[in-house]
């Protein structure tokens, strides 16, 4: 690999390293809820979903300036600037509101950034490049997870407010991309050239919602499930979670070689993985069960999302690459902001009292779709063989 290859791969990485920085605060939101006794859990987890509301907008708003209206470069520098006040400020906080109106614009500061590492990748390289850099791509979000995780979980034990000190690291990634990070070739369009979105971007974007929504209770529910069952502490959740991360960098880390043998099939064996973690998730009783489990179903999670990407982002035009990505994002962050609200809904709904419902229910999911997929692939499979046969 050139040198000039390699220093572009760690620039795009350096700030796909910040894609799950969120993550920071899940371990200490048990910690967090104590500190505002006054305050529902309900709305303290509010702290790690409310990001997920405002990348929404804001990474669509990314995939629509990067490479049209502003260059890669300038969208990313301003997405880690806003990562770094919206992180770091709470620190300083005594007001709750305060602390959550800083959560939402860390949320736009990720949501600027999070399309651009995956259509740099496909702008800036080819064939299977792509698939092994796209991999490679989960594997550094999912250290940047394990990462923030840990110091998040380490520096909550000295002091809740300490937490938000972990947002320092994106400092070393501004640095970076300012020096470092290229700017591709940019892609003229004729001036009436109006480019449509093909259906399917919307139709993976929507499967991408509902596979987050599904996902969410165990990042936000890990730290009370093993607290409050008394089975351990907020480090512990904090390790659990972490191996949910380095789950999903064992699948990133081979994605190119499953995607290249797989293909279509790769999001069924994510799926798959998925609802045997959350099998365990629902039996086990362990703080040893749990990190067993997170580490499975980030092993389906390192194949699903990076999967979805592809899926989305290969049919399109390139210069259409960014929003098209940026709308699948959009839509797997409004996943993850209405989870917790939609279990409560359900569980109030049906007096359902169980802290595991959310992984009964995921599980369910999950295995049908894999079946629903499974059909469909065959389906497709059959139909484009015919189509060869009649040919010949």
């Amino acid at each position: 690999m050139s040198k000039g290859k390699s220093a572009t791969i760690f620039a795009i990485f350096s700030f796909s390293f910040l894609v799950m920085a969120q993550g920071a605060t899940s371990p200490a939101l048990a910690s967090i809820g104590q500190a505002f006794p006054k305050i529902d859990f309900s709305v303290v987890v509010l702290i790690a979903t409310l990001p997920c509301l405002t990348t929404i907008p804001f990474s669509m708003i990314g995939g629509k300036l990067a490479g049209n209206i502003m260059t890669f470069r300038s969208v990313t520098i301003i997405g880690i600037i806003l990562t770094i006040i919206g992180g770091t400020v709470p620190y300083f906080a005594n007001s709750f509101v305060v602390i959550l109106i800083m959560r939402a614009i860390l949320g736009a500061g990720v949501g600027l950034i999070s399309p651009i590492p995956s259509a740099l990748i496909m702008n800036l390289f080819q064939g299977k490049d792509i698939e092994n850099l796209m991999g490679y791509n989960s594997v550094i979000q999912n250290i940047g997870g394990i990462v923030f995780q840990l110091l998040g979980g380490a520096l909550c034990v000295i002091n809740w407010r300490s937490t938000f000190l972990a947002y320092l690291l994106a400092v070393i990634s501004l640095i970076i991309v300012i020096f470092m990070l290229p700017e591709p070739p940019k892609v003229e369009k004729a001036k009436t050239e109006k480019v449509k979105m093909p259906g399917m971007v919307y139709v993976w974007s929507i499967i991408f919602l509902v596979y987050t929504l599904i996902n969410y209770p165990m990042l936000t529910g890990m730290s009370s499930l093993i607290v409050d069952n008394k089975l351990g502490t907020a480090a512990s959740a904090a390790m659990a979670l972490t191996m949910f991360s380095i789950g999903g960098m064992l699948t990133g880390a081979i994605f190119g070689k499953i995607y290249h043998m797989a293909t279509k099939y790769t999001i069924v064996i994510g799926t798959v993985l998925h609802a045997i973690g959350f099998v365990i998730l629902i039996y086990g009783n362990s703080v040893f069960m749990f990190t067993v489990a997170a580490t499975i179903v980030g092993m389906g999670f390192g194949l699903v999302v990076p999967a979805v990407i592809m899926y989305v982002g290969m049919p399109v035009p390139q210069s259409s690459q960014p929003f098209a990505i940026s709308i699948a994002l959009a839509f797997m962050s409004i996943g993850g902001f209405v989870s917790s609200f939609f279990f409560a809904f359900v569980e109030k709904t049906f007096n359902i009292s169980s802290m595991r419902f959310p992984f009964v229910f995921g599980a369910v999911c999950l295995v049908i779709y894999s079946i629903v997929q499974s059909l469909f692939n065959l389906k497709t499979s059959k139909s484009e063989l015919t189509g060869v046969n009649s040919r010949n």
